[in-house]
């Protein structure tokens, strides 16, 4: 039976353009395309346009200044040792990169869209997993993590934070992890991701200065989702 979370670092496999300004291969996202093949970003568009019944993906709201982030980060992380700070930002910020870098360059939701695909490896399989087949040659990565790695270690993360707020984020953030696992549903996967994106982007980080700074194209990063109880 596949096992049925998510892991911290989900596609480490993806050796490709990342985040983080420490990463040399910031300059090279430069062109990268903000629309996925196959129009999944234009089909979340137009479900946060028009809502959905179980109120996953929010509508677009406007982001919070750099001002707001700076004191609402005050707020959540009041109480919590330095490193445990350190370590939340650090996790966060790699678990946002890898599904970012994916969703740029592999149009992974749109492969998860397929409830067989075998990118689902990524979230069920730990060791060398099978992600494809070319010419009957079937393509395995090695992954690091599997699923219930992902969920144990945000539960650490959470057992130090004295936010309910935030604690509520994370929790968020399990409870889909387990769902995408479980159900195959892409949907879940993509509210991950916008979890992630803000979390970090918009709450431990603030992603238009600390990485938009760093790219030609800041647009995608200055991207708010919305779906943070901080800003609730």
């Amino acid at each position: 039976m596949k096992k049925s979370r998510l892991t911290v670092v989900l596609l480490l496999s993806f050796i490709l353009y990342g985040c983080s300004m420490q990463e040399e291969n910031h300059e090279s996202q430069t062109g990268i395309r903000v629309e996925i093949q196959g129009g999944v970003e234009e089909e979340r568009a137009e479900e946060e346009d028009s809502g959905r019944a179980d109120g996953q993906i929010a509508p677009e709201a406007a982001a919070p200044t750099k001002e707001e982030v700076l004191a609402a980060r005050e707020q959540v992380l009041e109480g919590m040792p330095e490193e445990e700070i350190e370590r939340l930002k650090e996790n966060i910020k790699v678990a946002n990169q890898r599904m970012e870098s994916a969703y740029l360059n592999e149009n992974i939701f749109e492969k998860l869209e397929d409830t067989e695909s075998l990118y689902w490896n990524y979230f069920d399989e730990k060791g060398e997993i099978q992600i494809g087949e070319t010419e009957g040659t079937p393509v395995t990565v090695y992954n690091r993590f599997d699923a219930a790695n992902f969920v144990e270690l945000l539960g650490e993360m959470k057992e130090t934070v004295k936010n309910e707020k935030l604690q509520a984020d994370l929790q968020r953030i399990m409870d889909e992890t387990d769902l995408a696992a479980q159900t195959h549903e892409m949907e879940h996967a993509y509210y991950i991701y916008q979890l992630l994106h803000d979390m970090d982007y918009y709450l431990l980080r603030y992603g238009p200065e600390d990485v938009g700074a760093y790219v030609q194209d800041p647009s995608f990063i200055c991207k708010y989702y919305g779906v943070l109880s901080v800003y609730k």
